[in-house]
């Protein structure tokens, strides 16, 4: 009976699936986390380097008909569903802001949407320790061409590839980008591209622009973002053409880096000391 059982015992053990590496990031089908969430509340808000002036909204919607004339009739009041600031300059500062807190995400989305490896035992590409990467996942970090992987391949884009990037990652409304993207990978979990969305669809057309090209400004200051594709933020693919190359050398494949046409300085790979990190997780559930 007791080889019974410890024959038995043993199938088990052979058979449970192994755990998941926990340098893993949370990568798949959830929904980044919220910086805000995350980050000191008091913290020094960021701001654009580019004020966006002069904006204007879409007309709100307004309710109209005899369920609105008997909710006055009985001493109610209209309400302007979105609750706009009337107050030009007070929505002009809160778009502001917004703006800024959406890109603040979006250099945070990079990291925390940042490729695993195939298998579920092996780790991120990452070479952020786990505990580290809420607090350096900050514009700064995309604005050196020191990138934070353990292995990459990247490619100097030309200033017409760089301003692709720039519109798939904040796509007009509506456009191939932005259909591309919502059926894609990464970009419908990511919380600033839903806020930048959301967003946009508000604005109208003028101040749409001075949206945009307030994040270009900013975008142009980085030295490297994911290169993406019609259907994802990041791949990680082997490239054999023309104009990549890969770090380290002797490796194969690796998170897709884009470099900024204006950035000339070498490219290379930001190392960590990751030991005892046996505790720390970022892995997304099996």
């Amino acid at each position: 009976m007791d080889e019974i059982k410890a024959a038995f015992d043993s199938s088990i053990i052979s058979q449970s699936k192994k755990p998941s590496n926990k340098q893993r990031t949370q990568n798949r089908s959830r929904k980044t986390r919220d910086v805000d969430d995350l980050r000191d509340p008091d913290r020094q808000p960021m701001h654009l380097a580019t004020r966006i002036q002069g904006v204007c909204v879409k007309p709100v919607l307004r309710l109209a008909g005899r369920d609105v004339d008997l909710n006055a009739l009985h001493g109610g009041e209209e309400q302007e569903v979105d609750g706009a600031e009337d107050d030009a300059q007070m929505l002009e500062i809160a778009i502001n802001q917004k703006v800024a807190n959406i890109y603040e995400q979006f250099c945070f989305d990079v990291i925390e949407k940042a490729p695993n490896r195939k298998s579920k035992q092996a780790g991120s590409y990452l070479s952020i320790p786990v505990h580290r990467r809420i607090d350096l996942a900050r514009p700064e970090l995309l604005m050196t061409p020191a990138l934070p992987f353990q292995q990459a391949q990247y490619y100097r884009c030309s200033t017409e590839q760089w301003e692709k990037h720039f519109n798939r990652i904040f796509p007009m409304p509506s456009s191939t980008e932005a259909t591309q993207n919502a059926s894609g990978q990464n970009f419908p979990n990511c919380t600033y591209y839903q806020r930048y969305m959301a967003l946009i669809d508000t604005l109208q057309p003028p101040s749409l622009k001075k949206t945009r090209g307030a994040l270009k400004v900013e975008f142009d200051k980085l030295a490297w973002v994911p290169y993406t594709c019609a259907d994802r933020m990041w791949a990680t693919g082997a490239k054999h053409t023309k104009g990549w190359t890969t770090l380290p050398g002797e490796a194969k494949g690796g998170p897709m880096i884009a470099i900024n046409p204006r950035q000339r300085q070498k490219v290379t790979l930001l190392m960590f000391d990751r030991s005892g990190e046996e505790d720390a997780t970022d892995s997304e559930e099996d």
